[in-house]
Order: C-alpha cells, then sequence, then structure tokens
C-alpha cells in the first residue's frame, strides 16, 4: 500500500516546481478549473478544443 505521507510530500515537489514557471493568471485559471464540477470540467474542455480548431481546419469539413 502506498504511504500517503511520501505520495503527498512528493506531489507538492512536483508542483512547486511546476507552478514556478506560470504567471499569476495561468494560476488563478488552473485554480478555479480544479474548483468547478466534472462535469463543468467537460464542458470547459469540449469549448477550449473547439476554440483551438484552426480555420483552415474547418474548410475541409
Amino acid at each position: 500500500m502506498l504511504d500517503r505521507t511520501n505520495t503527498k510530500h512528493l506531489c507538492a515537489e512536483t508542483d512547486e516546481f511546476i507552478w514556478q514557471g506560470l504567471t499569476q493568471t495561468e494560476r488563478r485559471l488552473i485554480d478555479l478549473y480544479r474548483r468547478l464540477s466534472a462535469d463543468e470540467q467537460i464542458h470547459i474542455r469540449r469549448l477550449s478544443e473547439v476554440l483551438a480548431v484552426h480555420p483552415e481546419e474547418l474548410e475541409d469539413c
């Protein structure tokens, strides 16, 4: 079985390293995203996928 104390410690170190390269706005967006329900997160992912599509790809449809 996993030792939760060690797992949390390792994750905290990883999170700190990853968070250092992010701007305050990016951190805030991530925090707000994590507060959303699972259904709301799915909707946000779908919306971001639609917004990320290049116009050239839409012409092929």
